[in-house]
C-alpha cells in the first residue's frame, strides 16, 4: 500500500467499482487512458456452489454486447447466467395479458438474467488484465478539489490523486456528486420491494413475467436450475412484517401471493428488502467531474432498466471520448455531449416506469378498461407488438 503521503497522476478517476464503475475503468483503459479506480471493498471471490447473489439484473442485449467487448461476458455467461427468451405481462384487475417472444424478433433471446456480484467480479479481473489501471482500496474519498488545470481528490487516509477528469459511480448517495455540487430531484415511492432467492419445483424456465396488482407488481426472474429470484412490491409495513417469518413460512406466504405460474417453492434460500427512490441529477457533470449509472438516475426498478441505463451510459462516455481524441477530458464540450446523448434517453425510461407504476397501481374501471384495451391493441398489431418485443430486449427508440 502507498504511503500517507504518496501523490498519483491519472487521465481519469473513477469512484465506485460496482458494475458500471468497473465497466466504465476497463471502458477507458480500452481507450488508453491511464484510469485510477477508487472502491473502499474490492468484490470478493465466488465459487460455483456460493449462495446466489440476491441482487439480480436483466441484462438487454446492448448491455451484453457492451460486456462482451470489454471482455467479461464469456466469464458472465459461463457463471449462472439464466436466459430468457420470453416476457410475459399480466393484470389482476382486468383480462390484460401480454406476451413478448424474441422469436417474433428474429433474436435468439430477450435478455439474461444475472447475479451483480459476478458481473462485478468478471469486470474487476479485466480491469486488473491492463497496466494502466491502478486500483486503490481500504479508503474512501475525503475532498475534492478542481483546479483550472486538474483535479485532485484526497483519499481519506491522506492520499492524493490527481487527474484530468473524476467520474462518479458511487450509487445514488454519490459523494463525488455532492462533493461537486450537483443537485438533484428525488422522492420514495410508497411502496417497497421486497427480494426473495427460491428454489421452485420446476426446472430452469425461460420466461420472466410480472403481474401487476393493487399494492404493487410481482415479477419472477428465473435463475440458472430450479431457482429464481422473486420481487414482490408492497406497502413497507407489510414488508418488514414477512422479513421476520421463518423462511418456511415467507415460502408459503409467497405461494398464496403469487400466481400458479411460480410452482411449488421448496425452498427460500435468502431474501432482503429495500425502499424505492427515483432520482435524476439535475446535471450531469459539473467543472471537471462527470456522473455515470446510479450516481446521476434511478429508477423505479419494475422493469429492471437500471443497470442497462448505467452500461449504456458506459458505452456512450466512451464513444464520446474515442470521438474528442486528444482534445481534453476536462473540456466542457465533452461533459455536455455526454448529458446530451444520455439525460434524455434516461428522463424518457423513467417516465415510462412511472407511468406503468401509476397506472397499475388504479382499480378505477375507467383505467382498467384503457389498460386493458391498449394490451389488446398490442397483442392483436403484430408491427406493435414486435416494436414493443423489442423495446422490452433493451432496444433505443426508434431502432
Amino acid at each position: 500500500m502507498a504511503s500517507s503521503t504518496s501523490r498519483h497522476h491519472a487521465d481519469v478517476i473513477v469512484v465506485g467499482g460496482g458494475m458500471v464503475g468497473a465497466a466504465t475503468v476497463v471502458a477507458l483503459a480500452q481507450e488508453d487512458l491511464e484510469v485510477a479506480l477508487i472502491e473502499r471493498e474490492p468484490p470478493a471471490p465466488l465459487g460455483g456452489d456460493d449462495p446466489f447473489d440476491l441482487r439480480v439484473s436483466a441484462l438487454a442485449p446492448a448491455s451484453i454486447a457492451l460486456l462482451d467487448r470489454l471482455g467479461a461476458w464469456p466469464g458472465i455467461r459461463a457463471e449462472r447466467a439464466a436466459l430468457y427468451r420470453r416476457m410475459r405481462v399480466f393484470d389482476t384487475a382486468g383480462p390484460g395479458d401480454l406476451t413478448f417472444d424474441a422469436a417474433e424478433v428474429g433474436r435468439p433471446y430477450l435478455g439474461y438474467i444475472v447475479e451483480n456480484r459476478r458481473v462485478q467480479l468478471a469486470l474487476w479481473k479485466q480491469l486488473r488484465e491492463f497496466d494502466n489501471v491502478e486500483c486503490f482500496t481500504g479508503s474512501q474519498p475525503q475532498r475534492l478539489e478542481v483546479g483550472d488545470r486538474d483535479v485532485t481528490l484526497t483519499l481519506a487516509d491522506g492520499r492524493e490523486l490527481r487527474a484530468d477528469l473524476v467520474i462518479g459511480a458511487d450509487g445514488q448517495r454519490s459523494w463525488v456528486r455532492e462533493a461537486a455540487g450537483i443537485g438533484a430531484a428525488s422522492r420514495d415511492y410508497p411502496v417497497a420491494a421486497q427480494i426473495l432467492s427460491v428454489e421452485t419445483a420446476y426446472p430452469q424456465q425461460d420466461i420472466t413475467w410480472q403481474r401487476f396488482t393493487p399494492d404493487g407488481p410481482q415479477a419472477f426472474l428465473p435463475l440458472a436450475g430450479h431457482r429464481g429470484s422473486l420481487v414482490w412490491y408492497d406497502a413497507p409495513e407489510r414488508i418488514r412484517a414477512r422479513h421476520a417469518l421463518s423462511p418456511e413460512a415467507l415460502g408459503e406466504a409467497a405461494m398464496a401471493a403469487f400466481p400458479d405460474e411460480l410452482g411449488e417453492i421448496t425452498r427460500v434460500a435468502g431474501q432482503a428488502w429495500f425502499p424505492i427512490r427515483r432520482m435524476h441529477a439535475h446535471r450531469y457533470w459539473a467543472d471537471r467531474v462527470l456522473l455515470v449509472g446510479d450516481a446521476a438516475h434511478s429508477i423505479h426498478p419494475l422493469a429492471g432498466q437500471g443497470a442497462n441505463l448505467g452500461f449504456a451510459d458506459v458505452e456512450a462516455l466512451a464513444d464520446i471520448v474515442r470521438e474528442m481524441g486528444d482534445r481534453g477530458l476536462g473540456d466542457a464540450r465533452l461533459a455536455r455531449a455526454y448529458e446530451r446523448r444520455r439525460r434524455a434517453d434516461n428522463q424518457l425510461v423513467q417516465s415510462l416506469m412511472d407511468g406503468f407504476d401509476w397506472g397499475y397501481r388504479r382499480v378505477d374501471p375507467l383505467t382498467v378498461a384503457t389498460r386493458t384495451a391498449a394490451t389488446q391493441l398490442v397483442a392483436g398489431v403484430p408491427p406493435l407488438r414486435r416494436w414493443m418485443t423489442r423495446m422490452a430486449g433493451g432496444s433505443r427508440l426508434g431502432s
